[in-house]
């Protein structure tokens, strides 16, 4: 019978070799299982398997290893035992995974900093942070949004928000409206750190009406259009897409005047994407 666990935080705890809690033959964190020859030299199991076929000998000793590498209990138990705070803790993270699982746990952490977009702004926070910077600090018009629900959103040139809340999570997009001699092109992103995580869709309609002339309007114009398309999770950390690397809604100056202050368009922001795939929008996010 093992005896009962005792965690404990040791302040002032420096690891004077780094390299004592690698795998000596590929230098990456040791995991269990961990093996070791006959004389205690440890390796990982996937260095294990190579060696068992290429070599006789163990890596560091030269020993004999005709018998095998056996299981090294005790290093598995110490490598499981060392736990590193997740960088993110600033940002509301308060996991602290095993040293061997550090860096899938910071890759996937939910609580990774998005950042603002603008060149000279180092802002980094949290989505939910992020909202209140551009809000409150830039001044960016923001739309709240239910999932599969069409919304009217009033775009201005430069940066818009969408602020999209389900029971159980936030989720913020971007919206960047460029002028160019021909009309308006309209990017959007999603903003969240996770590679792992699925794109998600949006359904844009355009119907625009307007009427030209002044004092009295001479004659009247109508535009529909209606595209789909998927946009992946960025957080912005290498600054933003360039727009010719992103899909672009576009509407053409013939059907909005360039004159005007803003453009309308009607979205409808579908969570049921996987990748390419559209599944049922019943599908939980």
């Amino acid at each position: 019978m093992s005896p009962p666990s005792k965690r404990r935080t040791l302040a002032n705890v420096t690891v004077e070799d780094a390299d004592a809690l690698d795998c000596a033959v590929c230098y990456l964190p040791l995991k269990p299982p961990i093996f070791q020859c006959a004389v205690g030299h440890v390796v990982c199991s996937t260095c294990r398997d190579k060696l068992l076929q290429t070599a006789e000998t163990c890596h560091v000793c030269r020993a004999p290893t005709t018998g095998g590498y056996r299981r090294n209990h005790d290093m598995e138990r110490l490598v499981e035992a060392i736990r590193v705070p997740c960088p993110n803790a600033d940002y509301g993270c308060a996991a602290t995974p095993a040293y061997y699982r550090h860096g899938d746990h910071l890759a996937r952490s939910p609580h990774a900093p998005c950042h603002c977009p603008v060149d000279v702004c180092c802002f980094a926070g949290s989505p939910a942070a992020l909202l209140d910077h551009f809000t409150g600090f830039h001044h960016w018009p923001c739309t709240d949004a239910q999932a599969w629900v069409e919304t009217d959103v009033h775009l201005r040139d430069g940066f818009n928000a969408i602020n999209l809340h389900t029971k159980d999570k936030q989720y913020l997009f971007l919206l960047n409206v460029e002028r160019n001699p021909f009309g308006r092109a309209i990017s959007a992103f999603f903003l969240y750190h996770d590679d792992n995580n699925p794109s998600y869709g949006l359904d844009v309609f355009v119907d625009l009406e307007y009427s030209q002339g002044n004092p009295v309007p001479l004659r009247s114009r109508s535009h529909s259009q209606e595209t789909s398309f998927t946009v992946v999770p960025t957080d912005l950390s290498g600054g933003l897409p360039r727009s010719e690397d992103c899909f672009q809604v576009f509407v053409p100056k013939s059907a909005q005047p360039l004159d005007m202050d803003t453009v309308t368009i009607n979205v409808t922001i579908d969570l049921s994407y996987v990748g390419s795939k559209l599944e049922s929008p019943q599908c939980s996010p």
